[in-house]
Order: C-alpha cells, then sequence, then structure tokens
C-alpha cells in the first residue's frame, strides 16, 4: 500500500473518508463496502485521512489519546485492502478550509468515482461538511456516494472509536477486542529502567510506548510480547508504581517463560486480561507477595501452571 504524504495528481479513485484510529469493526465494515465499490468500478481504493487528529489543533488543550500510530493504522489499512492512503497534513488552514474548498482540493487531484463515508462523518469548516453535501457534490461531478450506517453489538451499542478509549479505561479488554475485532497492543523500545522488578526477584522489559497512545487503566494485566522471532507470555504492569515511585507512567513486562536479551528492541505487547487495578502497598513485602500471586494466575490462564 503507498502511504502519500505530499498531494499528487492521480487518476480515477474510489475514496474512503474518515479520521480512521484504531480501524475498528465500525471502520471496516465502511472499508469493505468502499472496497466493494472500488473492486466494481475497476478502480484503485484511497483512504483520505489526517495525518494527526483533527482536536490535537482544534481542541489543543485536551487533545484525545490515539488507539493508532501512524504506521499501526497504515498496516491496519492495508489488511482492510486499501491501495493507499493519502495523509493530509492538518494545521490550522485545514481547519479553517470550507467543506466545499476541501472538495475542491480532492478534485484538482484525483478524478473521483465514488465517495464512501459513515454515517457522522463531517468536514471542513466547522464541521459544516456532511453526508448531504457530499451527495449534493456527487450528483454536480457524476460520482456514486455511498453512506454507512453505524456498526452496532449485539445490544445495539454504535462501534466507535470513543467507545473504545472508554473501555480501555475500564481496564475492559475483552470488550476492547470486540469492539476493535483485534487484541489491542503496545509497540515500542525496550529500554534500560531502574531495575526494580529484578531487585524483587520479577525482572521485567520496560517497553516505552508513543507517549499519544492510549493506554488502559492503570493495573496488572496478561499481555504477549511479540518480538521479530518469538511470542512471550507475559505478566504486564502499567501504571505510576506507587508502593516504589518511578515519577512517571511505566509500562513493564515480565516474561513467564525463559527471556531473551531484549534490550534494545523494538517489541509489540498485545494486552488480554486485567487481573486487578494498580495499588499503593504499606511495604515491598507486601508488593512483592502480590506480584507472585499475580504471576501464578498468569500461569493459570495461559494453562502454564
Amino acid at each position: 500500500m503507498r502511504v502519500i504524504q505530499k498531494p499528487q495528481n492521480a487518476g480515477e479513485r474510489v475514496v474512503a473518508l474518515g479520521t480512521f484510529d484504531g480501524v475498528h469493526r465500525g471502520h471496516r465494515a465502511l472499508l469493505l463496502t468502499a472496497k466493494q465499490l472500488a473492486d466494481e468500478l475497476n478502480v484503485p481504493l484511497r483512504v483520505c485521512t489526517f495525518n494527526r487528529h483533527p482536536l490535537e489543533i482544534l481542541r489543543p488543550d485536551n487533545p484525545p489519546v490515539m488507539l493508532s500510530t501512524i504506521p499501526e493504522k497504515a498496516s491496519q489499512l492495508f489488511s482492510a485492502g486499501v491501495d493507499e492512503t493519502e495523509l493530509i497534513p492538518f494545521d490550522r488552514s485545514v481547519a479553517d478550509l470550507e467543506p466545499e474548498q476541501f472538495l475542491e482540493r480532492m478534485h484538482s487531484m484525483i478524478t473521483v468515482r465514488g465517495i464512501v463515508a459513515g454515517w457522522n462523518y463531517s468536514f471542513g469548516k466547522n464541521g459544516r461538511g456532511n453526508a448531504d453535501l457530499l451527495r449534493e457534490d456527487g450528483k454536480k461531478h457524476g460520482y456514486k456516494v455511498i453512506i454507512v450506517p453505524p456498526t452496532t453489538l449485539e445490544d445495539g451499542t454504535v462501534i466507535s472509536s470513543s467507545l473504545v478509549r472508554r473501555s480501555l479505561q475500564d481496564g475492559d479488554m475483552q470488550k476492547v477486542s470486540e469492539l476493535l475485532g483485534y487484541t489491542y497492543s503496545l509497540t515500542g523500545t525496550v529500554a534500560q529502567g531502574k531495575h526494580q522488578g529484578h531487585k524483587l526477584g520479577f525482572p521485567t522489559a520496560n517497553i516505552e510506548p508513543w507517549k499519544r497512545k492510549a493506554l488502559p487503566k492503570f493495573g496488572v494485566y496478561t499481555g504477549m510480547l511479540e518480538t521479530d522471532t518469538e511470542m512471550l507470555p507475559a505478566v504486564v504492569n502499567i501504571g505510576i508504581q506507587p508502593t516504589i515511585p518511578s515519577g512517571k507512567v511505566t509500562v513493564e513486562a515480565h516474561i513467564l517463560t525463559e527471556s531473551p536479551e531484549l534490550y534494545g528492541q523494538k517489541v509489540r505487547l498485545s494486552l488480554l486480561k486485567m487481573l486487578r487495578s494498580e495499588k499503593r502497598f504499606d511495604s515491598v513485602e507486601e508488593l512483592t507477595r502480590q506480584i507472585e500471586q499475580d504471576r501464578e494466575e498468569a500461569l493459570r490462564l495461559f494453562h502454564m501452571a
């Protein structure tokens, strides 16, 4: 899949519009519809999105954390059948574009054969652009517009990136996986830590994810740590380490099998199940006993006990 970061003139395209943070099941339903239209018209499918969440500019004091890094999003879009992704640099000048200007920009670069967008998609200054405006533009320029309805869970709950973030804040990784359609993960480089885990008898790999990546509720989780060559079951602690304060949020993985040398490696840490919330203990000895209990529970869940 091509990732386009500078405007380029191209030929005929079907375009899928959206933020696509997390590329959850609702996004994938939209992309499936777009791919079917592109195949029907025998043209490539392009996703048109931004290089950052618009609220980073529109609401800089409180932007949302992100479910996907740019590389993760690109990989997820590729797996959904997207041929190329245009990452529009989102800044104040783009935010101030009227929706008609946004569409004119698109028409100046490609011959639009179809546009597929979600039921709640908005674009242009103050979010004035909507499905009705897309349909009007489609009639004007002779392309097909498909507005995809929401994807829901069995109980009727609409799947959205906001709901995924709330479920992460609850530590409900099973719900997160149900909404996404895959296991949520953190990627980062294994860095040297303060070796507190090693001193307690439970050495850990200290992982530094992207600073804007959404983290789950602080606590202890089971997870799988993926290197270039293997998958390793782990107990994962995410939080501020209140018993032995580190002064920052940390992500630490204790490998349940023999651990290879991981320093400096880029790894992916998939989060499976929350074991407990973060807790401050009255002594290091009490903390050590709890860590051992966490380890034993994880071994049982992995059928390794």
